[in-house]
């Protein structure tokens, strides 16, 4: 496994978050107990469309630059990748969001990601 090929993963793992923004979102209403309102829908097509470009751009650095650059702004997408870890457990500790089987898998899959980010930029 190549540190180019953990972002490929992580673009297509943006591209599901994106896809699920579009089309889930009653069932991710559901999955926490909210109403689903127009509001919310037009916030989650947004949101949709933020972890498109994100994913996008994921797939793509491989190709837009060298190994070597790829090395340097790895490092910086981890810790944005920490902070979006740390928001996750927080809202989990105050309640905001349910515990659940999902939200210990999302963390765990984000915290994989982190370490494999950390060991191939390493390498």
């Amino acid at each position: 496994m190549t540190l180019a090929l953990v972002y490929r993963l992580n673009g297509l793992l943006g591209l599901l978050w994106a896809a699920s923004m579009w089309f889930g979102t009653d069932m991710m209403a559901a999955a926490y107990g909210w109403e689903v309102t127009a509001p919310m829908i037009t916030m989650s097509q947004f949101l949709g469309m933020s972890f498109l470009f994100t994913a996008v751009i994921f797939l793509m650095l491989p190709n837009w630059t060298s190994l070597e650059q790829l090395k340097k702004a790895t490092i910086t997408l981890i810790i944005l990748q920490i902070l979006a870890i740390a928001l996750q457990v927080f809202h989990l500790s105050t309640g905001a969001i349910p515990a659940g089987g999902m939200q210990y898998f999302g963390i765990g899959l984000s915290s994989l990601f982190v370490i494999l980010f950390y060991w191939k930029s390493r390498a």
